[in-house]
């Protein structure tokens, strides 16, 4: 809602506005303006929302979101049943597709010899994410394709779904972020 977002290409079209944010929002927007206080970058005038559904067993693919589309934070509101949410840093900013553990660690990428650091938090329904600086623009977050999730020998079962909402700004200059190797509109 606000403007179209392509799955497929992570980035959205300004011309295709599709309204205003519903009404439905207006309280989680106004719960968002409390992280102002928390984060002197947090960008809270947002005007973009994806509402996804994921059911049991069903992740969320590796992704840095876009530069070019989305400036600021991005707040991803988590409902119904809770998962893990991993994140990866690469050096350069590449992404090797491999497993991850559920636990801070420095890994070492098998065959290219890229070391990545990785961590994980767990995302209880009803909490809100806060991506900003360095997590939002050069750390690849995801959500593995699990029914459960295990932390540190603790057994987390998903919900039979989980429903995220996640709020943007969309950018309307180009990107000039620190992170220029993980970015799409510097290289």
């Amino acid at each position: 809602m606000g403007i179209e977002l392509s799955a497929e290409t992570r980035s959205v079209n300004t011309k295709q506005h599709l309204g205003e944010l519903p009404s439905f929002v207006s309280l989680i927007m106004e719960r968002v303006s409390l992280f102002k206080k928390l984060d002197y970058d947090a960008n809270i005038d947002l005007d973009q929302l994806t509402v996804n559904e994921y059911p049991l067993g069903v992740g969320l693919s590796p992704h840095i979101d876009t530069h070019s589309a989305f400036e600021g934070s991005i707040f991803s509101l988590s409902l119904a049943g809770p998962c893990i949410m991993e994140f990866r840093k690469y050096p350069e900013g590449g992404w090797l597709s491999k497993p991850a553990s559920n636990s801070d660690r420095e890994v070492e990428g098998s065959g290219s010899g890229s070391n990545f650091l990785g961590k994980a938090i767990y995302l209880p329904p009803r909490s809100m994410l806060l991506l900003s600086g360095e997590a939002r623009y050069a750390w690849h977050h995801y959500i593995p394709h699990h029914k459960v999730d295990v932390v540190k020998d603790s057994v987390i079962r998903r919900g039979s779904r989980r429903v995220s909402f996640t709020f943007r700004k969309v950018r309307k200059e180009p990107c000039q972020c620190r992170f220029p190797q993980y970015c799409d509109s510097q290289r």
